[in-house]
């Protein structure tokens, strides 16, 4: 018989699905923190924003782990290179004149295109467009029973 995606522990435990004897042997747990510090330098101030942002959004919702900081780095380099592009194709315009082609596509537009691509594949990986989030399954809080306090 085929097996599917399998829904994690944690998940499990916190919908109250969980069963113990279907656990999953020696499953990989990576420890969770609060924030991550940059051990290294990011490629700009959009790049910061960035990953300012993730710290703060991924931590609330328990999914910040230290074992993904190099690719959140990554992730957010690729989305700081973007917008750095961006910024400069509207100072600058969409193309520029080459003395042996002429007019040319800006080489920011070529750079920045190539950021977003790699950004939007290691954003699926993290569930950061509407798309990958479709694919996460989140637990819900189930409503409370106000009967039960009446009797």
């Amino acid at each position: 018989m085929a097996k599917g995606r399998r829904t994690p522990t944690k998940i499990k435990k916190i919908t109250g699905t969980h069963r113990k004897d279907r656990d999953v042997q020696n499953e990989f747990n990576p420890k969770e923190v609060d924030s991550l510090n940059i051990k290294g330098e990011l490629i700009n101030n959009f790049a910061t924003d960035i990953w300012m942002k993730l710290n703060k959004n991924l931590s609330a919702i328990g999914m910040l782990n230290e074992i993904d900081q190099e690719l959140l780095m990554a992730y957010c380099n690729e989305m700081g290179m973007y917008f750095y592009c961006m910024e400069m194709v509207r100072n600058e315009g969409y193309t520029s004149v080459s003395p042996a082609n002429g007019e040319i596509i800006s080489n920011y537009l070529k750079i920045g295109n190539t950021a977003l691509a790699n950004g939007i594949k290691l954003s699926d990986k993290f569930g950061f467009n509407p798309a990958a989030r479709t694919k996460i399954e989140m637990p819900t809080k189930k409503p409370s029973d106000n009967i039960g306090g009446l009797l």
